[in-house]
């Protein structure tokens, strides 16, 4: 069943639906994309090993992830997720979010983005939180629009794969 259906800037028509575990080949082509670029995302390598993803999403679907897919006539687009933390975090969310190359700028992030604002309301969350590359002016921007504000920052603290650094901005939206 699908969760919600939106449109992009440009009037086409998109898809958002809850993460299935047979999406998720389809994510890890996706992710590896990006990865590949180098520039949004704070891992280098691809993801090669399939059955440790497939753990990894038993692990955090028993731990209550929130993962939406999004789709264009069936083509994976874009991913966004908030997973809780346990104990004395227990209010506190973290945010993440990556759409392909071809799909940036056209709305995706910030309708994902404030959907999961709304999600996380639904789920008593207080604090979503995420980070963000300095250099990454888009996706800042984006999560200034939807409340977000920066609060902190850790100096240098993307290293890329050719040597250089930017900064890492913490972000946060208080809910409560």
């Amino acid at each position: 069943m699908v969760y919600k259906t939106v449109n992009l800037i440009d009037g086409r028509e998109v898809v958002l639906d809850w993460l299935r575990k047979r999406d998720i080949p389809e994510i890890v082509e996706l992710l590896n994309n990006v990865i590949g670029e180098g520039k949004y995302l704070l891992m280098n390598e691809p993801i090669t090993d399939m059955k440790k993803e497939l753990e990894w999403y038993d692990l955090r679907t028993r731990e209550g992830m929130l993962y939406l897919t999004a789709r264009l006539r069936g083509k994976l687009i874009g991913c966004a997720e908030i997973h809780s933390h346990t104990d004395k975090h227990a209010h506190i969310a973290s945010y993440g979010i990556f759409i392909s190359k071809n799909f940036r700028n056209l709305g995706l992030g910030t309708l994902l983005t404030k959907e999961f604002v709304e999600i996380a309301k639904q789920h008593k969350v207080e604090i979503l939180h995420l980070s963000v590359h300095a250099n990454n002016e888009r996706a800042f921007h984006v999560y200034q629009q939807c409340g977000f504000r920066e609060a902190g920052r850790l100096t240098k603290g993307i290293k890329f794969v050719d040597g250089t650094y930017t900064d890492e901005k913490l972000m946060e939206l208080l809910l409560k």
